[in-house]
């Protein structure tokens, strides 16, 4: 019995390292689709409520520990704390993120969801997987990563489904699958035999809904494929990614952030682009109050208006910086998007969803103390939802813009598509996490966003990575890391809506409504005399 109890132990940590796995930059995305077997199989060996606690906090701790293990490196390396305590600090974010698995899974184990698996308790388990995903996401501030709803991007059928149900529908098929297998395996191991384990109703159903996904898949995908080559439009887009080092965005030398956007603007201006992009807080300092500085950056974008002019181009950019005003006598900081036409700044988007931490402290009001362990000082005020317009020779575009933590938010982007934008534009600077799994991680979930938008969206990243995505969800060009790169390519405005915008929030919060089902059943079958 000792040994058993020590093997379930196992099993739920095993299915958390395998499903780190199946994300980037190991992408051995097959263990999506088969790496929560363990985790299910221990949860039917559970004897009470508290195994099945500790098996779904288990598998939470060892999942996050594994895949944002890179907090610890911009801990240590920016936040100047000490290992031992940057490990801690770590331990505690995904104890926190593990105890949402810990919850709903027992509330499926009191729910009998892994005795005697049939497709309708799978069908159960992937909504209430699904509403545990949508409760991370939304409570408190919201922390959407690693949803495992991504690793779908891997397969391009079962992508085009994110137009319908964002990373909801992605994460409920992934659940789903793992389930079926999971009920093969069980069968098997009560002797059932193969006949009847693979030839049942079980399996006739699983694979009726996986060639119905696979069938839908491919008729969005050949739609959206002849949407792209009917748009005559095109625009070629310039991405400037400076690997500006982040000790010396620290440090605000910014003579060279100045020197290396410089030297690439000028140097893609043979290139005809239509619009420049660069990326978040490319000059990281305060516009327009910090003088000495502003007068160097108008210097900068005249000095590429006049080149501009030697190739009949008068060149449009949008580029990231410290925005700075003042709301009666109080300065307030923005991370922000700036516009320029070529004469003046015509748009500005502050960034919305900030990084606690990181961008600001939570709590900081109540808890002083908690200033010590942020990366950078606690400054940065959240702005409003908006769409920039950004003006071409051909008239003006509406673009979806995402500053860098924002892009893990499908709801943020669904908003934002209401207005009908006819490009997604993410600005980041991922230099925080040197190259460690961040910035991959990061760069999938703009796969997922290009087909919930059914958009070209576009990655700008400090350091990397930078690349484009149409809308199907293929990369159509990228970036190594840590490399001084500039990337040109063609894109298309598209103005067809996504069904992401009427659609897109409806499975999120069908999962957690379901889930608060099962669990007010459990309450009620408590509390309440059975008849």
């Amino acid at each position: 019995m000792k040994n058993l109890f020590n093997l379930n132990l196992f099993l739920p940590i095993l299915s958390g390292i395998l499903l780190t796995l199946a994300f980037p930059k190991w992408n051995l995305w097959v263990f999506g689709f088969l790496g929560l077997i363990p985790l299910f199989w221990a949860l039917t060996q559970a004897k009470n409520s508290i195994q099945s606690l500790l098996y779904g906090f288990l598998f939470g701790l060892s999942h996050f520990a594994t895949l944002v293990y890179w907090i610890v490196y911009t801990l240590t390396r920016y936040g100047e704390l000490n290992l031992f305590f940057s490990i801690f600090l770590l331990f505690l974010m995904c104890s926190y993120l593990a105890l949402y698995y810990a919850l709903g899974l027992t509330i499926a184990y009191r729910c009998h969801i892994f005795d005697s698996p049939t497709l309708t308790k799978g069908l159960l388990l992937s909504l209430a997987w699904v509403g545990i995903e949508w409760l991370r996401a939304n409570l408190f501030t919201g922390f959407p990563w690693g949803q495992i709803g991504y690793i779908a991007t891997n397969i391009s059928l079962v992508l085009q489904l994110a137009e319908i149900g964002g990373v909801w529908f992605l994460s409920f098929f992934l659940v789903f699958t793992n389930y079926f297998l999971f009920l093969l395996f069980k069968k098997l191991s009560e002797n059932q035999g193969y006949l009847k384990t693979f030839l049942g109703l079980h399996t006739l159903g699983f694979f009726l809904l996986t060639i119905l996904v696979m069938v839908f898949g491919f008729y969005l995908k050949t739609r959206w494929e002849k949407i792209i080559k009917e748009e005559p439009k095109k625009i070629k887009v310039a991405l400037l990614q400076g690997n500006i080092p982040q000790e010396i965005k620290e440090a605000k030398q910014l003579e060279t952030s100045f020197q290396v956007y410089r030297n690439l603007a000028l140097k893609v201006l043979k290139e005809k682009p239509d619009l420049i992009l660069f990326p978040e807080t490319a000059f990281n300092f305060y516009f327009p109050y910090e003088t000495k500085h502003t007068v160097e950056l108008l210097r900068l974008l005249t000095d590429i208006g006049a080149e501009g002019k030697k190739f009949n181009l008068t060149p449009r950019i949008v580029f990231g910086t410290f925005r700075l005003s003042y709301t009666e006598g109080k300065p307030m900081a923005y991370n922000s998007l700036m516009v320029w036409d070529g004469k003046d700044f015509v748009d500005f988007y502050d960034k919305v969803k900030l990084v606690p931490f990181g961008e600001y402290v939570p709590l900081v009001e109540y808890f002083p103390f908690l200033k010590n362990f942020s990366v950078v000082t606690d400054v940065i005020k959240p702005g409003f939802s908006k769409n920039l317009y950004v003006p071409l020779d051909t008239g003006f575009i509406k673009v979806t813009p995402l500053i860098c933590f924002e892009s893990a938010f499908g709801e943020i982007l669904r908003q934002r598509l209401k207005e009908n934008t006819q490009l997604v534009f993410i600005a980041t600077n991922d230099a925080w996490f040197g190259q460690t799994s961040a910035p991959y991680q990061h760069f999938q979930m703009a796969i997922l966003r290009a087909v919930e938008s059914r958009r070209f969206t576009i990655q700008v990243a400090n350091s990397g990575i930078t690349g484009v995505i149409d809308p199907t969800g293929k990369v159509l060009i990228k970036t190594p890391l840590e490399k001084e790169v500039v990337l040109t390519n063609s894109i298309k405005p598209l103005y067809h809506p996504s069904l992401f915008v009427k659609t897109g929030h409806i499975l999120g919060l069908t999962g957690f409504l379901v889930l608060v089902l099962m669990a007010i059943t459990l309450i009620l079958r408590r509390f309440l005399p059975s008849s």
